[in-house]
């Protein structure tokens, strides 16, 4: 009984944490087991993949409670995707997700700021896994029945006629600093650099442009 205590605390923590969560978690209790966010981050180098579903707030407007539904079921679609496809989701942001494909620390050379990947099979199929990846996510979309439901929904329709459920998407490489964000009251392992902020810029210039 206790046994399936702790799995059960140990998926919880991974759902919560995510794949960037780990390490934390594992120097959390390498210091005694109690929650410190007041740890330096640690160096990674990875593709960053910002998705983020189009007219959220009339939807949210027009959806009220059901929007947890709706949005919930888009995620399922991207988390499935993205883990089929050797990533991960780290963060969920209302309308938005952000993705991490870290590369394996064999494939990274150099050391501080000078760190670049090594021309290897490995990397470029880590990069092509995370382009399949987005392309998989909007042929899904496009075929989810679920999903197809609010295409006929009459007060979406009114407001956005001929609606469909639409994402943008953005892809970044670079490094970033993993590790906890917050305080002692909440914490949220996650990824903080100019590469990260990239991709969600990319994602939101294709608003601009009117891509997908």
């Amino acid at each position: 009984m206790i046994e399936n205590a702790i799995m059960k605390i140990g998926k919880l923590l991974t759902l919560g944490f995510g794949e960037a969560g780990s390490d934390i978690i594992g120097l959390n209790m390498a210091q005694g087991g109690d929650v410190n966010p007041m740890i330096p981050g640690m160096r990674k180098v990875a593709i960053f993949g910002f998705c983020d579903i189009r007219n959220f707030t009339d939807a949210t407007e027009i959806l009220q409670s059901d929007v947890m539904v709706f949005v919930n079921s888009i995620a399922q679609i991207v988390h499935s995707v993205v883990d089929r496809f050797a990533g991960a989701a780290n963060k969920n942001i209302g309308d938005a997700f952000l993705l991490v494909w870290r590369f394996p620390q064999d494939y990274i050379v150099g050391e501080g700021h000078d760190l670049h990947l090594l021309d290897s099979t490995g990397v470029q199929n880590i990069a092509d896994l995370s382009l399949i990846s987005f392309l998989k996510i909007i042929a899904k979309i496009s075929k989810s029945r679920i999903l197809h439901t609010y295409s006929k929904n009459k007060e979406l329709n009114k407001r956005l006629p001929n609606y469909k459920v639409k994402m943008g998407f953005g892809l970044n490489i670079g490094w970033a600093i993993e590790g906890a964000i917050g305080s002692e009251y909440k914490i949220d392992a996650s990824y903080l650099s100019p590469n990260v902020n990239m991709a969600s810029r990319l994602e939101a210039a294709t608003k601009q442009y009117g891509v997908l």
